[in-house]
């Protein structure tokens, strides 16, 4: 029996040592638009260290780490984006989730708790067995399933608190599906993001109401504290043109009210 136990407890160690410095890699399917059968797509890359995880798209990564090595921006955004970042540590029950606009980046806090109900179905995932676990979340009910073969309380998103890394997790509508894909080395850095202000949803809808009513302000002259100076408009080919900004902003409006379905449901914003 004790032998047996040695066993058991060393398989659990070795399971725990070899799920160290690695990068859980997801892919996200969603709906853009709830009333369409569309489903755009996305990597993501979860990283753990120290009871800290950070979660945002592979591509966010690697100029997070680029600003960590030479602290300049490497990318520029150009919208109002909600990116799915999210930074969580686990020892302080510290949840955030991260907003770009321009070049300010926002952060905001998740206090909604999560309530996992184990269920008994079981199904193999990546040659893992993995067990079913039902949450809310956001105005959404999700079912998740997640693995104590890696035996880590985290998942993609804000999603943790298991018994074992979450390797699937989507709403019951199926307008979001986080799917576990890869599992690879790390250096074991997390590249966490710095000078985030910490604004409340109320804040955020604000922000996202104000870029709404005009899209291209930061690029259109009209805001004097931008920090964005475009003297010269080119295309695709080099040549010189004069932007259209009414057009574009007409545009953009037509995209966000017809792509308008967060994850965070009961925050969706109703633009007119």
């Amino acid at each position: 029996m004790i032998k047996q136990f040695v066993i058991i407890l060393t398989l659990f160690a070795f399971s725990f040592i070899s799920s160290q410095n690695k990068s859980f890699v997801y892919e996200l399917k969603f709906k853009t638009n709830p009333t369409k059968d569309s489903l755009a797509t996305g990597k993501f890359v979860l990283d753990i260290s120290e009871g800290k995880s950070m979660f945002r798209p592979l591509k966010e990564k690697e100029s997070d780490s680029t600003f960590h090595a030479t602290k300049r921006i490497s990318f520029m955004s150009t919208s109002f984006k909600d990116s799915k970042s999210v930074f969580k540590d686990l020892k302080t029950k510290e949840t955030k989730k991260f907003i770009s606009n321009f070049q300010k980046l926002f952060s905001i806090k998740i206090d909604e708790h999560l309530i996992w109900q184990i269920q008994n179905e079981t199904k193999i995932i990546l040659g893992m067995k993995a067990q079913k676990a039902t949450t809310t979340y956001g105005g959404r009910n999700w079912d998740a399933w997640f693995t104590n073969e890696i035996p880590l309380q985290e998942g993609p998103y804000i999603f943790h608190g298991l018994p074992g890394l979450i390797t699937e997790i989507h709403d019951i509508q199926n307008n979001y599906t986080f799917s576990l894909i890869q599992i690879k080395n790390s250096d074991g850095k997390l590249y966490e993001k710095e000078k985030a202000l910490a604004i409340s949803w109320k804040q955020y809808a604000k922000l996202a109401l104000d870029y709404y009513s005009d899209p291209t302000r930061e690029i259109n002259g009209k805001n004097a504290g931008s920090t964005i100076m475009i003297t010269k408009w080119q295309d695709e080919k080099g040549n010189e043109f004069t932007p259209n900004f009414k057009e574009m902003n007409e545009k953009e409006q037509k995209q966000i009210r017809e792509n308008n379905n967060p994850i965070e449901l009961k925050q969706k914003i109703n633009y007119l």
